[in-house]
């Protein structure tokens, strides 16, 4: 009897290690905000992007004029809803970057990342496969001030093969 609640004890832990293991995921997201000048406005962001589902805490720093945002684990992040969160508050993003935790879930190929039906375009492939963590810069009007997204170029229509849900332009920061 000991035996088989052995077997089955172990058989249980190896396999949530390996669920576990597979939740690959966007951990935190790291935002610059233009136009903050007081600890009003600075709550006001901070407000507007608590009110999504997917955010377990943020944390603002006015002097920097920038925030930390955690997501909650298990949770599909939209980088688009905390880019508009900003806008509806008032002000705009200056740079949205995230880390994104790379392991089975993930899938790269040349200058593409599939990551929960989302596409994530590169702006230049990377030399080596993609793996642990890595930093992602959004590019596009909603992610960047006007000037600097002159300077780069992004083309709306690139995306890797078929998609089921948003395809973002990132570069890897």
């Amino acid at each position: 009897m000991k035996a088989i609640f052995f077997k089955t004890t172990a058989i249980i832990a190896f396999g949530l290690f390996f669920v576990l293991k597979a939740q690959a995921q966007f951990e935190t997201v790291y935002i610059g905000v233009n136009g903050l000048t007081c600890s009003q406005c600075s709550r006001t962001v901070e407000l507007n992007i608590r009110k999504l589902d997917f955010v377990a805490d943020v944390q603002m720093n006015l002097e920097h004029t920038e925030g930390k945002i955690v997501l909650k684990k298990n949770k599909k992040a939209d980088m688009d809803k905390i880019a508009q969160a900003v806008i509806n508050a008032g002000f705009s993003v200056r740079y949205l970057q995230a880390d994104l935790v790379v392991d089975n879930s993930v899938t790269s190929t040349g200058s593409c990342i599939n990551y929960k039906g989302d596409q994530y375009v590169l702006t230049a492939a990377p030399k080596e496969p993609i793996k642990g963590t890595v930093k992602l810069k959004f590019l596009g009007k909603k992610f960047m001030p006007k000037n600097e997204l002159k300077k780069i170029e992004v083309n709306d229509n690139d995306k890797c093969g078929e998609v089921s849900g948003k395809v973002y332009h990132v570069s890897l920061s």
